[in-house]
């Protein structure tokens, strides 16, 4: 049972590096993006040349040479919030759109084929590109997924990192595959391999970053890179203030900084924000009532598997602890106040429990910035944060040294 247990734990870290690998802070619901990530990363944009951008607006021109049957050319994406879509009649196998954009963004183009719109999936058949202010062209030898771009700088840029990073999340796809069946010491092994690609494309992302300071390619790939859970917001604040000011007013510029400021707010050194919450029995819980003893914030939910399986090792820390001036709060991310209830009746959980039962918009998760869980901040007697995201034995050996 526990080599089991530990087999699954591994294959956990695993896929959680993967994913994010994969991650990619867009627009587009979370299913569009699932595939957008894989076309734009494998590389379906090429650029052959470099060309500036047209400050009028853009002007995007199709050429297909393989789709006989195609009518309509449909151009979606997003901007402020709001969905743009355009169509633009198949003509002798060429198409057009013009427009403009404020800020660049994500942009798909997909074809009619006869009198029939595509099925949502549309089975893959979908060009991603970021559409910007410049002249754009299209030009297909199969598909329109597999079209290649001309004329967009950002395009480029988003290829050329392409290239360096699919060959690496190729491998990592690929040892995540042949670890089926494998044995708890081969697991290791491969993870312990994973973890150097791992490392390796989040040094090529963040490598890039740094060098184009001007690229809104690089603001996208900020969100996704260094904002990852337990970074640095003094750090990445640095960084940030690098890119060009027009790239900061973008919706996702603001996006970062909003998080750089609660991150900042929540780092390590600074007093725990207060909060008041109610807990199982309808009463208001304060934080602050607290003062005077080591607490851990643990944010969890009775629906996630990685919270109830770290639950034991909390007993565990709680049982050795709860005499010595440690408490441990437990804000639950429920929206369900039965199953919270029986998730702590059953993981036999005997800290203090509070929930607003506001799922992901539970506020004092929001005040945290909580955007995954488990996670948890660890505050001294004086209210201060003194450590986070403490899981395992990292929790226990972090506790040891302070009792």
């Amino acid at each position: 049972m526990k080599s089991s247990s530990i087999k699954n734990s591994t294959m956990k870290r695993i896929d959680h590096n993967i994913s994010e690998i994969l991650n990619l802070q867009g627009t587009f619901p979370r299913p569009f993006w699932l595939l957008a990530i894989i076309l734009m990363t494998i590389g379906a944009c090429k650029e052959e040349k470099k060309e500036g951008a047209n400050l009028d607006g853009y002007s995007i021109t199709g050429t297909l040479q393989e789709s006989p049957d195609a009518s309509l050319a449909i151009l979606s994406y997003k901007e402020n919030d709001s969905t743009f879509r355009d169509s633009s009649v198949v003509n002798q196998g060429k198409f057009s759109f013009q427009g403009k954009v404020e800020h660049p963004a994500n942009a798909m183009i997909f074809l009619r084929h006869g009198d029939s719109f595509p099925e949502p999936e549309w089975k893959g058949d979908i060009f991603h590109f970021y559409i910007e202010n410049s002249d754009i062209r299209i030009v297909t030898t199969d598909s329109i997924k597999n079209a290649n771009i001309e004329g967009s700088m950002l395009n480029e840029e988003s290829f050329k990192l392409s290239q360096q990073v699919s060959p690496l999340t190729e491998e990592i796809i690929a040892l995540q595959n042949r670890m089926k069946g494998r044995t708890k010491e081969q697991i290791m092994v491969t993870y312990d391999t994973v973890q150097i690609y791992v490392d390796s494309i989040r040094k090529i992302r963040h490598d890039f970053i740094v060098a184009h300071p001007h690229s809104y390619k690089a603001l996208e790939e900020f969100t996704s890179v260094e904002l990852r859970k337990g970074f640095d917001a003094r750090e990445a604040e640095v960084l940030f203030y690098k890119f060009d000011e027009d790239l900061q007013n973008t919706a996702n510029g603001k996006f970062i900084l909003d998080k750089i400021a609660i991150g900042k707010k929540t780092a390590i050194g600074q007093e725990a924000i207060d909060f008041t919450q109610k807990t199982l029995d309808g009463e208001d819980f304060k934080l602050s009532s607290l003062r005077g003893k080591y607490v851990l914030i643990d944010f969890w939910a009775a629906w996630c598997k990685p919270c109830r399986a770290e639950n034991p090792n909390l007993v565990k820390a709680y049982n050795t602890y709860k005499d010595q001036n440690f408490e441990i709060v437990g804000v639950s991310l429920d929206a369900s106040k039965e199953q919270w209830k029986n998730a702590i009746e059953k993981d036999g959980l005997p800290w203090i429990h509070v929930s607003d039962l506001q799922y992901w918009k539970n506020e004092v998760a929001i005040q945290y910035d909580i955007n995954s869980v488990p996670a948890n901040i660890l505050i001294d007697p004086q209210g201060i944060i003194i450590a986070k995201n403490l899981r395992g034995d990292a929790l226990n050996e972090y506790l040891s040294q302070l009792f």
